[in-house]
């Protein structure tokens, strides 16, 4: 024992000393000839001399006793992996069969430990959490067991937050997060994780399962400001999935007082936003106030599409173009297409020729190569120029094909985007 914990501490000639004695020692006993031959193996990788240390591995292994045994085996699995004689499937069975051969002791913390770091080099990830999960409450407990809960803390940050789950399809990676979501760290991390697996729902407009996620760690893992972030973006989610009266629960649920004020906005436009979609007009505008902020802008500039205040309407929405219309060599995006055909829409609508022809003189150039060409001449042309229906409920119903909401879902799937790091 004592020569084994030199080795271990990386005193090689102390255990030298110490095996030297033991082994000019008269009746000794078998099994402690033996546990001294594995002390010898471990000397011999200590001093990277893995031949002799394998041979005695092997030899040793050979013993009809399991708690000598085992050690040995485990070590010539791991010395045949190193040397690449055998192969990684072939040693995760064979680890598989030792794991249950030997058991409460710090060799099975061994068997667990290498299993799941062989598993997760094979991209394995499941079998890696359950095998380190698998340990019972007495290994944790013995010398070097938190390293365990660190193997496995470890393995749910790599996969969660540097990445290694995003070669996994969004439902299977959402699967394994529920499982072992009790590994999920409270704080910064653990947000950045949630949000991470949100945003890759998100992508793949798997709304209902992005909204599970991060409804389980508002109410069951935060408090406090970082509770009111995750709820604002579960509030963004049931939004984008057409669920206004669960996204106001998430934004109530989630009060607090002293909130940076940059959250502060983005959860009042939403609330707006939650109320417009349930006709509550009035109530939403009241919930914006005198907020100026681009979201609530924008906001504010759909209640009043939707209340056909169709001249006040299209001036925030040309207001939220800004000089864009200088920008002439990059073509217009989805958002800013919406708002320059609603903006000319509204102007016709109010039968605002002004601003009609000084929104016309700065954009006309944008039609070629967007997305919707002739909604934006039409809109541009105005009520006289288009060609088609001159009824102005007939042009409304044609502005209504530039849908504000989609444009804003794909707004708020960039910005989660932004949020979590993911490259644009």
């Amino acid at each position: 024992a004592h020569a084994m914990a030199a080795v271990e501490t990386g005193d090689a000639d102390a255990a030298r000393e110490l095996l030297a004695y033991v082994f000019s020692q008269p009746n000794v006993s078998a099994p402690d000839q033996l546990t001294a031959r594995l002390v010898q193996a471990r000397l011999f990788e200590l001093d990277q001399n893995p031949d002799r240390a394998l041979a005695i591995y092997k030899a040793v292994a050979r013993a009809p006793l399991d708690g000598i045994a085992t050690p040995a085996r485990l070590g010539v699995i791991k010395l045949e992996m190193a040397k690449g004689t055998l192969k990684a499937d072939a040693a995760a069975a064979q680890l598989e069969a030792l794991k249950w051969r030997w058991r409460g002791d710090a060799t099975e913390l061994a068997v667990i430990r290498t299993l799941g770091e062989l598993y997760l080099s094979q991209g394995r990830y499941r079998e890696a959490l359950t095998t380190l999960k698998t340990a019972g409450s007495k290994i944790v407990t013995l010398p070097g067991g938190d390293r365990l809960q660190a193997d496995l803390d470890n393995a749910f940050r790599a996969l969660f937050l540097e990445g290694a789950a995003d070669g996994l399809q969004p439902v299977q990676a959402l699967a394994l997060f529920f499982d072992f979501r009790e590994l999920t760290p409270v704080g910064a991390d653990g947000d950045e994780m949630v949000r991470r697996l949100a945003r890759r729902l998100i992508d793949v407009d798997l709304l209902d399962q992005a909204a599970e996620l991060l409804k389980y760690q508002a109410e069951n893992r935060l408090d406090g400001v970082a509770k009111a972030q995750v709820s604002t973006n579960l509030a963004a989610v049931y939004l984008m999935n057409r669920q206004p009266e669960e996204a106001l629960k998430a934004l109530w649920s989630s009060r607090t007082t002293l909130l940076p004020t940059a959250m502060n906005l983005e959860r009042r436009a939403l609330e707006a936003r939650a109320l417009m979609e349930l006709g509550r007009y009035d109530h939403a505008l009241e919930v914006l106030g005198k907020d100026a902020s681009p979201a609530a802008r924008d906001v504010r500039a759909d209640i009043l599409w939707k209340q056909q205040q169709w001249g006040a309407a299209a001036a925030l929405y040309e207001q939220r173009l800004g000089d864009r219309w200088k920008e002439t060599a990059v073509p217009l995006s989805e958002v800013e297409e919406t708002r320059l055909i609603r903006a000319g829409a509204g102007y016709s609508l109010a039968r605002d020729a002004a601003a009609l022809n000084r929104l016309s003189k700065n954009y006309a150039r944008f039609a070629e190569g967007a997305r919707s060409p002739g909604a934006i001449r039409v809109a541009l042309a105005g009520l006289d120029g288009a060609d088609g229906p001159g009824r102005p409920q007939d042009f409304a119903a044609l502005s209504a094909g530039a849908d504000a909401y989609a444009g804003w879902i794909a707004q708020t799937k960039a910005e989660f985007r932004v949020k979590s790091g993911a490259a644009q």
